[in-house]
């Protein structure tokens, strides 16, 4: 699976592809269903399609959020909002305060995600949902037909969330986080797009 993601990233990717040029910038083109998102009835967010210049927000929710660990690095992150054109990241903000973002990668019809993260004080909110939902929604408008992701296998409260929304253990991958060696386990669920139903 992880193999044509990393094709994409160095442009090493098929004259067969289904990809094509058109579908380059994709951070560029995807259209919010929201600007603005009211949690708990007490936390109005604004909701954007994160850039360049929101990398240190993303840096200070992953250390958040990872005992002062930034799983993805500042250059990782420049990478991806720069150069990766099948990437895109959503970030929330309460107010000046960095509260969670989102990141996945779509390519020949998968979006797999790559980073959920959504900082202490504001989880429990139903935030971490409603960001797999957005991506879920902009997936399927981008004609993706699987949503997938990998997780600590220690991660026990992610696992739950993620069974909750769909998502159906595939395999374990064996050493898959460099920090610790700790195995991961693959996730997925297919991307159904809801047809609307004419009333007349």
């Amino acid at each position: 699976m992880l193999k044509k993601f990393k094709e994409w990233l160095i442009g090493e990717v098929p004259n067969g592809s289904s990809a094509v040029v058109a579908n380059k910038r994709l951070a560029e083109r995807v259209e919010l269903s929201e600007s603005q998102l009211l949690i708990a009835e007490k936390h109005l967010l604004q909701v954007l399609v994160a850039s360049h210049e929101h990398v240190q927000d993303m840096l200070t929710i992953q250390a958040k959020c990872y005992n002062g660990k930034t799983p993805w690095n500042a250059a990782a992150l420049q990478h991806e909002l720069k150069r990766n054109t099948r990437a895109f990241y959503i970030l929330l903000k309460h107010e000046t305060l960095p509260v969670a973002f989102i990141g996945a990668w779509l390519v020949e019809g998968e979006a797999h995600i790559t980073n959920v993260a959504v900082i202490p004080d504001y989880q429990g909110m139903g935030i971490a949902t409603w960001l797999i939902h957005e991506l879920e929604r902009l997936s399927i408008l981008e004609q993706m037909k699987v949503l997938s992701l990998e997780v600590r296998i220690s991660n026990e409260k992610a696992k739950r969330l993620y069974r909750k929304l769909g998502f159906v253990d595939g395999q374990i991958k064996r050493g898959y986080y460099s920090s610790n060696l700790e195995d991961a386990l693959e996730m997925s669920k297919p991307l159904v797009r809801v047809e609307q139903v004419d009333a007349t």
